[in-house]
């Protein structure tokens, strides 16, 4: 493009981005030195932008001194925008009505750059031992997780499953070749933590007229209280709601 018809920007505002950026390229909370590395400033200019975004809540300084991570309101930034995504309205429907069919804690998921994330819970009168949460799930211990692993291309999750999977010492492609084939067999995959907690949980894959896989559906409750069978009525009735869900985005 001739650059007299170039648009003028703020370059403040673009090197901020930058910062936020590099931020936003780890799961941990990164040190100043490290930040300007990444973001291609001196240490002086990166400590600058960086009381800025700390004020604005953009960024904020993690509990180790000199290490810095997003803040709340780059979350909230994150979440609107995902609540705006196609369909959004659509299945948070679908979750209300799941939630009241089967007194379970509902909640519906997306994939992300980060993974898995829960954009919307409804709790139920039945409950597990844990809380819901909306924000970013795990793709091991849940099954909204696990349903992503199973019906995603590999290069999406192959790294941050093989994260969570070497610091569980497990097995990264045993466990997306068992979530696959569960997915294939049954439609849905179901999560059943052994780590005494109780936890349990089902999901559902919501797709597009193209097929894509869009959204999970979630049931969240105990292993005592759950019925994973494919047999059980909870399954069936979630099942149900994902098809809706897909049948209004254009799926099939």
């Amino acid at each position: 493009m001739d650059q007299k018809n170039e648009r003028r920007g703020i370059q403040s505002v673009e090197v901020a981005f930058r910062i936020l950026t590099a931020l936003q390229s780890s799961r941990q909370a990164l040190p100043l030195k490290e930040i300007a590395q990444r973001a291609e400033l001196t240490g002086s200019a990166a400590n600058n932008y960086l009381v800025s975004l700390v004020r604005t809540g953009l960024a904020a300084a993690d509990e180790k001194p000199g290490h810095y991570k997003l803040g709340p309101a780059s979350l909230r930034l994150g979440m609107a925008v995902l609540g705006q995504l196609d369909g959004f309205d659509l299945v948070r429907r679908e979750v209300t009505a799941l939630r009241d069919a089967t007194r379970h804690n509902a909640a519906m998921s997306v994939w992300t750059s980060d993974g898995p994330v829960s954009l919307f819970k409804q709790d139920g009168e039945i409950r597990g031992a844990l809380e819901m949460r909306t924000g970013l799930l795990g793709l091991l211990a849940t099954a909204a997780g696990k349903m992503f692993v199973a019906s995603l291309p590999a290069a999406e999750t192959r790294k941050l499953l093989q994260q969570e999977a070497r610091a569980a010492g497990l097995d990264a492609q045993a466990f997306r070749a068992n979530a696959e084939r569960e997915l294939a067999t049954r439609g849905y995959v179901g999560m059943e933590r052994a780590d005494g907690t109780g936890y349990a949980s089902l999901a559902a894959p919501v797709r597009d007229w193209s097929g894509e896989v869009k959204f999970a559906l979630s049931l969240v409750g105990s292993r005592a209280t759950l019925d994973v069978k494919p047999s059980s009525s909870t399954v069936k009735t979630l099942m149900e709601s994902a098809a809706r869900a897909t049948a209004a985005l254009g799926g099939s």
